[in-house]
């Protein structure tokens, strides 16, 4: 019978080379000027390009293709298994957000081991491609990378023989410049429902297999950590006092200026993709027009969910599962509860820290006690 399959690949691989030679403009900025379409802070890093690390990142990334590739269905230990695994950058800043789920390392390595070596038939990638023209690879101060794109997979599952499965994700890669080359330290990819047929609801998972490499131990950046909170904290609170004031209110444009805007800019969101002037749009329609003036009762990340990894002192990743309660106009005052998994992405430009990519996607993990309300 019909069945659905929720599959969100672990990692990327192979992506098909024609739109990406111009990788910086390859989601084109909305001919509408926003608002404040010069709020880069006046800094050249948010639009300054860096070919050469631009060229060596999309080339990490091919080696990934090539090992998930060659791999494909040769087992959890297999050489291209362990050559996948060392093009990450395990710690305890690692995190990764899948199908509505959170991953550490451990978890992560699994994740790849098992789908990869195990759950995909031999020889079964037929196709791992970048949809064109949505690759972009985003390089921040030369030592960190932010690789967005809309998958293009197709493989042949155990689950499914005889059947190719098609994989569209947003995704999200953040890489860091090592001595060892250019190594993930974040993978966010939003769900996607593939149909294929089979005998039950439910995909059969072969392994799990076990993780086995070493763990890192971080740079620790506790002043930087300390200031990237500080501005999620403002965030919150520009958001809680323009609930509902509108478009155009005075907390609305103190949320906008938290951004640097530029061609580097993505955001990933319900199923798409937003250039600055989307993601300035969608911000001040949400917060400042579809509320009810104080319509945020609770603006905060589930507990224990938050995690500040700021890397070379100057790039920032912020993660948690949000815990949001508003009331949205014609809801009859009801209030609705957000749990999502949210990535934000932060530069220091001229001192201050500004968000370049944002990435949300539905929380599918446990539930998650209501929060005691103000």
């Amino acid at each position: 019978m019909k069945t659905k399959l929720l599959l969100t690949v672990m990692i990327t691989s192979l992506f098909l080379l024609y739109g990406c030679s111009n990788n910086e403009d390859s989601v084109q900025e909305s001919e509408a000027l926003s608002k404040s379409s010069s709020n880069s802070g006046g800094s050249s890093e948010i639009h300054r390009k860096y070919p050469k690390e631009q060229k060596e990142v999309l080339e990490t990334f091919g080696a990934i293709a090539t090992s998930i590739t060659n791999g494909a269905g040769k087992g959890c230990d297999s050489d291209f298994m362990n050559q996948l695994i060392s093009y990450h950058y395990y710690g305890d800043k690692f995190v990764e957000f899948n199908n509505g789920l959170v991953y550490d390392s451990d978890g992560n390595e699994i994740n790849e081991r098992t789908l990869f070596g195990e759950d995909i038939e031999e020889d079964g990638v037929i196709q791992f491609a970048a949809m064109p023209g949505t690759l972009k690879v985003a390089v921040y101060f030369g030592n960190v990378a932010n690789l967005t794109f809309i998958s293009d997979f197709k493989l042949k599952l155990k689950a499914y023989p005889g059947q190719i499965i098609p994989v569209n994700n947003l995704i999200t890669l953040l890489f860091v410049k090592t001595e060892d080359g250019w190594k993930m330290v974040h993978e966010h990819h939003s769900p996607v429902v593939v149909v294929g047929n089979g005998d039950s609801d439910e995909p059969v998972v072969v392994g799990p297999c076990a993780p086995s490499s070493d763990r890192l131990n971080n740079q620790s950046y506790p002043d930087e950590e300390q200031e990237v909170f500080d501005t999620f904290v403002a965030i919150a609170t520009s958001i809680t006092l323009g609930a509902g004031h509108g478009y155009d209110g005075e907390h609305m444009d103190e949320l906008i200026s938290f951004h640097a805007y530029g061609p580097k800019f993505v955001e990933f969101n319900n199923g798409l993709v937003y250039d600055s002037a989307g993601n300035e749009h969608n911000e001040r329609q949400l917060f400042g027009e579809d509320l009810e003036i104080g319509g945020v009762k609770y603006f905060n990340a589930a507990p224990g969910t938050l995690k500040v990894a700021v890397y070379y002192g100057n790039v920032a990743n912020l993660t948690f599962v949000s815990d949001f309660i508003l009331i949205p106009k014609g809801n009859n005052g009801e209030a609705i509860r957000v749990n999502n998994l949210i990535t934000l992405l932060f530069v220091k430009v001229k001192g201050d820290w500004k968000m370049v990519h944002e990435h949300h996607s539905l929380y599918k993990g446990d539930e998650i006690p209501y929060p005691v309300l103000p």
